[in-house]
C-alpha cells in the first residue's frame, strides 16, 4: 500500500515530465536564472570561437615571421615584411623599431638601442592587451554560474517546502517539483561554468604562448639592430 502510493505519483511525474517540460513548468525566477545562464553560455562560446580564430591566425603568422627573420640578414630584409600587406603583434614590434630608427642616424647607440626595446616591449604588451581582451567574460561566467545554480537550487527546494506547507503532506507528487526544478538549475550552471572553465584555460595557454613568442621575436630584432649598430650608419 505505502509503495504504490510512492510508486504511482513518481511514475506518472516520470511520464508528464522530460527536461524540457521541467523548464516550462519551472517557475519564473527559476526561469529568469536559466535564461541567463543561457545568456553567459552563448557569450562564452562566441569569445571561444572568436579567440581561438584569432590565436590560429596569429600562430600561423608567427611561424612565418619566425621562418623570415631567421632567414635574413639585415635590418631592410626585415622592414621588407611590413612591405607584403600584412598586420599583426610581430609586424607591429617591427613596425615600432623601424619607426624609432628612421632618421636617427645622429642619436648615440646606447640611446637608440634604448629606444628600441622600449618599443619593441610596448608593441608586445599592446598585442597581449588585444589577445587578453575578453577573456574577462569566461573567467566571470566561471565564477558566477555555479553560484547562479546554487541559488536556483535553495529557491526550488524553498518552493517544495512551500507546497509541502500549502499541501499539508510530504507526498511525492508535492516535493518532486520543486526538487526537479532545482536540479535542473543546478545542472544548467554546471553546464555554463564547466565549458567556460576550459575555454578561460585553453585560451590563457594560448596566450601565454604567444607572449614568450612576442618576447622572443623582440629579442631578435633587437639583435639585429644591435649588430648594425656597430657600424657608424644604422641599416633603415
Amino acid at each position: 500500500m505505502i509503495q504504490a502510493a510512492i510508486v504511482a505519483p513518481l511514475a506518472l511525474f516520470a511520464q508528464q515530465t522530460t527536461i524540457f517540460g521541467l523548464v516550462a513548468e519551472a517557475g519564473l525566477f527559476a526561469k529568469f536564472i536559466l535564461v541567463l545562464l543561457l545568456v553567459l553560455s552563448i557569450v562564452s562560446w562566441a569569445v571561444f570561437l572568436d579567440k581561438l580564430r584569432m590565436f590560429r591566425r596569429i600562430e600561423r603568422q608567427a611561424r612565418a615571421v619566425r621562418q623570415e627573420a631567421r632567414s635574413h640578414r639585415s635590418l631592410q630584409d626585415l622592414f621588407g615584411m611590413l612591405d607584403q600587406g600584412e598586420s599583426g603583434p610581430f609586424h607591429s614590434i617591427v613596425r615600432e623599431c623601424r619607426r624609432v630608427l628612421q632618421g636617427r642616424s645622429d642619436v648615440p647607440r646606447e640611446m637608440l638601442l634604448g629606444d628600441v626595446q622600449r618599443a619593441s616591449q610596448k608593441a608586445s604588451l599592446d598585442s597581449i592587451a588585444v589577445l587578453e581582451k575578453n577573456l574577462v567574460v569566461l573567467s566571470t561566467t566561471t565564477t558566477v554560474s555555479p553560484f547562479l545554480g546554487l541559488l536556483g537550487t535553495c529557491w526550488g527546494i524553498m518552493v517544495a517546502f512551500i507546497n509541502i506547507g500549502a499541501q499539508g503532506s510530504a507526498n511525492l507528487s508535492v516535493v518532486a517539483p520543486g526538487i526537479a526544478e532545482a536540479l535542473v538549475v543546478t545542472i544548467g550552471g554546471l553546464g555554463t561554468a564547466i565549458p567556460a572553465l576550459v575555454f578561460y584555460n585553453m585560451l590563457t595557454n594560448r596566450v601565454r604562448s604567444l607572449e614568450t613568442a612576442l618576447d622572443s621575436f623582440s629579442l631578435t630584432v633587437q639583435d639585429f639592430v644591435e649588430r648594425e649598430t656597430r657600424v657608424p650608419q644604422v641599416t633603415r
